[in-house]
């Protein structure tokens, strides 16, 4: 469900806009969105739940801070895609 939270305005966003456009839906980029958001949210959880228990950084064991790492790492790539999708437009500076 959480995959599905992050992608789906994006989805809706990106179906309503396209309707003028005469080119294929980008359907791997939101597969690739979806299973992006899926692997961040399963390795955050155990380290969410363990700081809801115990309420300490002191008690997250090395494997969550290998997930706390990885899922960094991911939401590094997941913004990077997101940048990547917006429009560019070329700014000229006069100096």
């Amino acid at each position: 469900m959480l995959g599905a939270a992050l992608v789906v305005l994006f989805f809706v966003l990106e179906w309503v806009n396209r309707r003028a456009l005469n080119e294929e839906f980008p359907l791997m980029l939101f597969t690739f969105m979806s299973i992006h958001a899926l692997l961040i949210g399963l390795l955050l959880a155990p380290v969410l739940q363990c700081l809801q228990a115990q309420r300490n950084m002191r008690t997250l064991k090395f494997g969550h801070w290998v997930g706390l790492l990885f899922a960094i790492v991911l939401i590094y790539g997941y913004v990077g895609v997101l940048i990547d999708q917006f429009p560019y437009t070329e700014m000229s500076v006069d100096c």
